[in-house]
């Protein structure tokens, strides 16, 4: 049981935060800046991200989408790495809305995300698959 009171683990992860960063493996959201504030975006909400040059834009459930200027390798560094998966130059994938695969194609509800061949076997082996395709 954890005896530490509610200030006592707050200055804990404040102090944890401050000299080494935050695990983002642990936390389940982000705060992007969208104008004049940050919102914050869970995890779980985020779909896919796509690159173009140095811009990313966040494909969100509902049809919501959100773009920074930032690089895909940056974006990249701020997510879980347990849940996010780069599977293209271009691209990262949230593994939880993966519903199929074929080819060079992974399936996101109704979009269609590339995979590069360079990210093929890493993006693979995130998933539990049975059976060969012939």
């Amino acid at each position: 049981m954890n005896t530490l009171n509610f200030e006592e683990r707050t200055l804990q992860e404040a102090t944890a935060n401050a000299v080494g960063g935050v695990d983002k493996n642990v936390v389940d959201s982000i705060f992007i800046r969208i104008q004049d504030h940050f919102r914050k975006i869970l995890f779980s909400d985020i779909l896919y991200i796509e690159a173009s040059g140095s811009y990313c834009t966040f494909y969100l459930q509902a049809g919501a989408k959100a773009t920074v200027a930032y690089t895909l390798t940056d974006t990249m560094q701020h997510l879980s790495k347990d849940l996010f998966i780069r599977v293209h130059r271009s691209y990262i994938v949230n593994k939880n809305h993966v519903v199929g695969y074929i080819g060079n194609i992974f399936y996101i509800g109704d979009q269609t995300v590339p995979i590069g061949r360079q990210y093929k076997k890493d993006a693979l082996s995130h998933f539990n698959m049975l059976g060969t395709i012939s």
